[in-house]
């Protein structure tokens, strides 16, 4: 039973939102959390939507947003951009499924390894998600390499399998967790060592050690660049892989296709052995690949020995012919080469609207971003906080971000009762969002700024 409201923030979003509300009392009853991706749950209830088109969407409510989820990213042309509808509407007219091959699938990926700096002259093999692709990288790697072990960062996010879900590292837990996480088996973590994030000392010691098979990580940073990558870091870790034959996995199921037209691999100038992606790959519909090196990814193929001496792979709607039609779709705009001057111009406009809006409200926050679509905010931080390279450094961190989160809270529920709707802490970009757009949600950032310090929930 929802308590009295203690706030005017609170207030306004139940009284604007009583059929999400209602909605949500129904998901309660069939799904474990109320919803079906932990980020979309939200206290007191989500809001529910219709439609969306372009920088916006529709709630139950009639409510009206300019987005920042934009797909969970995957949006780079915003919301049911003509060529990509048209292009899947097309294909279903056509058929969902032939189970055979088509001659889409070749042209999206063609495209893939036209864009991605480390397939070209390399192979690509399509998945249906982010987190399958990641499975299947680390799995390569392992049959590459015949080592076990992997080396992730802590906060880094390769999708909900259990090989890279997990932050445990025994070297460290007096400071942190002291216990495996719920469900996954002690030897799957006994092989995974999360690391500080930007410690390359950490990685090059845990390699001496022996049995290391493959490096993943954000190249962007661990969350959507919530904690930001450093460019030497990268370069450092290329070099240390490559000298003892370690393989490097850049997660680019976030920044591929979004920090340049090749990703962050392009972006830094820094080639990976292997990357996963997704989200923009399938022009917003599920879709997920790895492309990478032919000595790696040819492992795929069919040998004598049988299914022995081969990575095995399958799954029923791997470059299914919708999702290859608006990935084609998708990826030959991105081609086109306009997207990224647009969405970063739209990136750094907003990003700088809101640190003068936090300067201006004389508060201690920050908005910052690595990939420059994507705006990460946070309140009690400063510049110095974004600089984690070792476990102090990140255990400082996590308080920060702990302490920002209960602010940040209020701050989306104040943004979406003002028609604005943020991805949690972070603000993702499209080529749909016009300037209007951006200056209207920094007029409504300061409002929500001012309102949250004039409530209590915010102070100076």
């Amino acid at each position: 039973m929802l308590g009295r409201p203690s706030n005017k923030v609170d207030l306004e979003y139940i009284e604007k939102h009583p059929r999400s509300m209602d909605l949500y009392n129904r998901a309660r009853k069939i799904f474990a959390r109320g919803v079906t991706h932990d980020s979309r749950y939200f206290e007191p209830m989500p809001i529910y939507c219709v439609k969306a088109k372009g920088s916006r969407k529709w709630d139950v409510d009639g409510n009206e947003y300019i987005d920042y989820w934009m797909g969970h990213g995957a949006l780079i042309f915003g919301h049911a951009h003509p060529v990509i509808v048209r292009a899947a509407i097309g294909q279903i007219r056509k058929g969902t499924h032939y189970g055979a091959s088509h001659e889409l699938e070749i042209e999206w990926g063609e495209k893939v390894a036209r864009l991605i700096p480390c397939a070209r002259g390399g192979l690509v093999e399509f998945t249906n998600s982010g987190t399958e692709a990641t499975l299947m990288a680390i799995r390569i790697a392992r049959a590459y390499t015949g080592k076990r072990r992997v080396i992730k960062f802590m906060s880094h996010f390769h999708g909900w399998l259990d090989y890279t879900i997990i932050d445990y590292n025994p070297d460290y837990s007096s400071t942190l967790v002291s216990e495996y996480p719920i469900g996954i088996p002690p030897e799957i973590c006994r092989n995974t060592i999360a690391l500080p994030p930007n410690d390359i000392e950490a990685v090059e010691k845990t390699i001496e050690r022996g049995d290391v098979a493959c490096v993943i990580l954000e190249p962007g940073g661990a969350l959507m660049g919530l904690i930001p990558t450093k460019r030497d870091f990268l370069e450092d870790l290329r070099r240390v892989t490559r000298d003892n034959d370690v393989i490097l996995i850049f997660d680019e199921v976030v920044t591929g296709f979004r920090d340049a037209p090749g990703g962050a691999q392009e972006h830094y100038n820094i080639i990976p052995d292997m990357a996963t992606l997704g989200k923009i790959l399938a022009g917003g519909y599920p879709g997920g690949a790895v492309a990478g090196g032919r000595e790696y990814m040819s492992l795929l193929e069919f040998r004598e020995g049988g299914e022995t001496r081969r990575v095995s792979h399958r799954g029923t709607f791997n470059a299914n012919p919708v999702s290859a039609a608006a990935g084609n779709a998708c990826l030959g705009l991105i081609l086109e080469g306009k997207a990224h001057p647009t969405v970063n111009r739209r990136g750094e406009m907003l990003r700088r609207g809101l640190n003068e809006a936090i300067e201006d409200n004389r508060v201690e926050g920050l908005a910052w971003s690595t990939t420059p679509s994507i705006i990460n905010v946070g309140f009690k931080i400063s510049r110095e906080d974004l600089e984690v390279s070792d476990i102090e450094s990140y255990i400082r961190f996590q308080k920060k971000i702990s302490e920002s989160r209960r602010i940040t809270h209020y701050l989306e529920k104040a943004l979406i009762n003002r028609g604005i709707h943020p991805m949690g802490p972070r603000f993702i970009l499209s080529t749909a969002h016009t300037r209007r757009d951006i200056e209207v949600t920094i007029e409504r950032f300061d409002e929500a700024v001012r309102e949250l310090k004039s409530e209590g929930i915010l102070g100076t």
